[in-house]
Protein backbone atom coordinates (compact mmCIF):
# COMPACT_ATOMS: atom_id res chain seq x y z
CA UNK A 1 0.00 0.00 0.00
CA UNK A 2 2.98 2.43 0.95
CA UNK A 3 3.99 2.04 -3.15
CA UNK A 4 0.26 2.89 -4.14
CA UNK A 5 0.42 6.21 -1.43
CA UNK A 6 3.58 7.43 -2.91
CA UNK A 7 2.26 6.56 -6.86
CA UNK A 8 -0.44 8.32 -5.68
CA UNK A 9 0.62 11.79 -4.69
CA UNK A 10 2.85 11.77 -7.78
CA UNK A 11 -0.18 11.43 -10.22
CA UNK A 12 -2.74 13.53 -8.28
CA UNK A 13 0.26 16.34 -8.59
CA UNK A 14 0.85 15.84 -12.11
CA UNK A 15 -2.98 15.67 -13.04
CA UNK A 16 -3.28 19.05 -11.19
CA UNK A 17 -1.07 20.41 -13.59
CA UNK A 18 -2.13 19.24 -16.55
CA UNK A 19 -5.84 20.13 -15.72
CA UNK A 20 -4.52 23.85 -14.67
CA UNK A 21 -2.53 24.26 -18.13
CA UNK A 22 -5.14 22.72 -19.79
CA UNK A 23 -7.42 25.10 -18.08
CA UNK A 24 -4.89 27.81 -19.06
CA UNK A 25 -4.48 27.47 -22.56
CA UNK A 26 -8.38 27.22 -23.36
CA UNK A 27 -8.88 30.48 -21.28
CA UNK A 28 -5.59 31.96 -23.32
CA UNK A 29 -6.49 30.80 -26.88
CA UNK A 30 -10.46 31.75 -26.60
CA UNK A 31 -11.06 28.14 -27.86
CA UNK A 32 -13.42 25.27 -26.37
CA UNK A 33 -11.08 22.65 -24.78
CA UNK A 34 -9.96 20.24 -26.34
CA UNK A 35 -9.86 22.36 -29.53
CA UNK A 36 -6.72 23.42 -30.84
CA UNK A 37 -5.73 27.18 -30.93
CA UNK A 38 -5.28 29.00 -34.35
CA UNK A 39 -2.30 29.13 -35.63
CA UNK A 40 0.73 28.22 -33.15
CA UNK A 41 0.81 24.81 -31.86
CA UNK A 42 -0.09 24.04 -28.47
CA UNK A 43 3.13 21.60 -28.37
CA UNK A 44 5.76 22.70 -30.79
CA UNK A 45 8.47 20.40 -29.75
CA UNK A 46 8.65 16.81 -28.39
CA UNK A 47 11.31 15.48 -26.87
CA UNK A 48 12.83 11.91 -25.57
CA UNK A 49 12.02 9.63 -23.66
CA UNK A 50 8.84 9.29 -25.44
CA UNK A 51 5.96 7.79 -23.00
CA UNK A 52 2.84 5.35 -23.72
CA UNK A 53 0.89 3.54 -21.36
CA UNK A 54 -0.73 -0.03 -22.38
CA UNK A 55 -3.20 -2.51 -20.71
CA UNK A 56 -2.33 -5.68 -21.09
CA UNK A 57 -3.62 -9.04 -19.22
CA UNK A 58 0.05 -10.77 -18.08
CA UNK A 59 2.31 -8.06 -16.52
CA UNK A 60 5.78 -10.08 -16.38
CA UNK A 61 5.10 -11.65 -20.22
CA UNK A 62 4.53 -7.87 -21.04
CA UNK A 63 7.49 -6.95 -19.36
CA UNK A 64 9.67 -9.21 -21.03
CA UNK A 65 8.47 -8.56 -24.49
CA UNK A 66 8.93 -4.80 -24.29
CA UNK A 67 12.10 -4.91 -22.56
CA UNK A 68 13.93 -7.29 -25.12
CA UNK A 69 11.48 -5.22 -28.23
CA UNK A 70 12.59 -1.85 -27.49
CA UNK A 71 15.83 -2.73 -24.98
CA UNK A 72 14.29 -0.89 -22.07
CA UNK A 73 14.82 -1.90 -18.45
CA UNK A 74 12.55 -2.07 -15.41
CA UNK A 75 12.58 0.74 -12.82
CA UNK A 76 9.86 -0.30 -10.75
CA UNK A 77 6.45 -1.55 -10.41
CA UNK A 78 3.39 -1.26 -7.82
CA UNK A 79 0.17 -3.17 -7.07
CA UNK A 80 -2.83 -3.45 -5.23
CA UNK A 81 -2.62 -5.50 -1.69
CA UNK A 82 -5.47 -7.73 -2.83
CA UNK A 83 -3.70 -8.05 -6.81
CA UNK A 84 -6.72 -6.71 -8.63
CA UNK A 85 -4.28 -4.35 -10.35
CA UNK A 86 -0.55 -3.53 -11.19
CA UNK A 87 1.70 -1.39 -12.82
CA UNK A 88 5.59 -2.08 -14.25
CA UNK A 89 7.30 0.75 -15.00
CA UNK A 90 10.11 0.27 -17.81
CA UNK A 91 12.40 3.04 -19.35
CA UNK A 92 15.49 3.76 -22.00
CA UNK A 93 17.15 7.20 -22.64
CA UNK A 94 14.18 7.40 -25.66
CA UNK A 95 11.51 5.92 -24.33
CA UNK A 96 9.20 5.28 -21.31
CA UNK A 97 6.22 2.54 -20.93
CA UNK A 98 3.84 1.78 -18.25
CA UNK A 99 2.54 -1.70 -18.27
CA UNK A 100 -0.54 -1.69 -16.54
CA UNK A 101 -3.16 -4.43 -15.62
CA UNK A 102 -6.14 -3.73 -14.06
CA UNK A 103 -8.66 -6.25 -13.56
CA UNK A 104 -11.26 -4.18 -12.03
CA UNK A 105 -12.38 -2.28 -15.05
CA UNK A 106 -14.81 -3.46 -16.78
CA UNK A 107 -14.29 -4.86 -20.57
CA UNK A 108 -15.54 -1.54 -22.15
CA UNK A 109 -12.87 0.25 -20.09
CA UNK A 110 -10.11 -1.76 -21.12
CA UNK A 111 -11.34 -1.37 -24.85
CA UNK A 112 -10.57 2.46 -24.70
CA UNK A 113 -7.32 3.95 -25.81
CA UNK A 114 -5.04 4.46 -28.75
CA UNK A 115 -5.55 1.62 -31.70
CA UNK A 116 -1.72 2.08 -32.06
CA UNK A 117 1.51 4.32 -30.90
CA UNK A 118 4.08 4.98 -33.39
CA UNK A 119 7.78 5.61 -33.41
CA UNK A 120 10.06 6.92 -35.96
CA UNK A 121 12.97 4.83 -36.27
CA UNK A 122 16.61 5.11 -38.74
CA UNK A 123 15.32 2.08 -40.84
CA UNK A 124 12.58 -0.17 -40.58
CA UNK A 125 14.68 -2.98 -42.17
CA UNK A 126 16.94 -3.10 -39.87
CA UNK A 127 14.10 -3.75 -37.31
CA UNK A 128 12.19 -6.12 -39.43
CA UNK A 129 15.55 -8.16 -39.93
CA UNK A 130 16.28 -8.38 -36.50
CA UNK A 131 12.50 -9.11 -35.84
CA UNK A 132 13.05 -12.12 -38.75
CA UNK A 133 16.35 -13.40 -36.85
CA UNK A 134 14.47 -13.92 -33.72
CA UNK A 135 11.07 -15.07 -34.63
CA UNK A 136 12.24 -17.01 -37.96
CA UNK A 137 9.56 -14.30 -39.92
CA UNK A 138 10.26 -11.28 -41.19
CA UNK A 139 7.39 -8.87 -40.99
CA UNK A 140 5.91 -6.88 -43.89
CA UNK A 141 7.36 -3.46 -44.44
CA UNK A 142 5.35 -1.16 -46.63
CA UNK A 143 5.90 2.00 -48.54
CA UNK A 144 3.73 5.19 -48.22
CA UNK A 145 4.88 7.04 -51.07
CA UNK A 146 2.06 9.82 -50.45
CA UNK A 147 3.88 10.17 -46.82
CA UNK A 148 7.24 10.04 -47.88
CA UNK A 149 7.67 6.96 -45.22
CA UNK A 150 7.95 3.32 -44.53
CA UNK A 151 6.02 1.49 -41.85
CA UNK A 152 6.74 -1.86 -39.74
CA UNK A 153 3.75 -2.74 -37.28
CA UNK A 154 4.79 -4.94 -34.50
CA UNK A 155 2.04 -6.94 -31.92
CA UNK A 156 3.21 -7.26 -28.69
CA UNK A 157 1.48 -10.53 -26.59
CA UNK A 158 -1.96 -8.65 -26.02
CA UNK A 159 -2.04 -7.88 -29.68
CA UNK A 160 -1.54 -4.40 -28.96
CA UNK A 161 -0.09 -2.45 -32.61
CA UNK A 162 3.34 -1.11 -32.08
CA UNK A 163 3.94 1.44 -35.47
CA UNK A 164 7.67 2.21 -36.57
CA UNK A 165 8.06 4.41 -39.24
CA UNK A 166 11.38 5.60 -41.24
CA UNK A 167 11.58 8.10 -44.01
CA UNK A 168 10.82 6.48 -47.77
CA UNK A 169 14.46 7.29 -49.53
Amino acid sequence: MQRFVGHSRFYAVTLGVLLACGCWASAQTGSREGEPPSGEAWIPEIRSPQFFAVRVEEVDRSVDWYCKTFGLRKLDGSGADDGSWEIANLMNDDLFVEIIRDDRATVAERARGFAKVGFRVPDVDVVADRVAEALGRRPRVLDFPQHGVRILQLRDPDENVIQLSSPLE
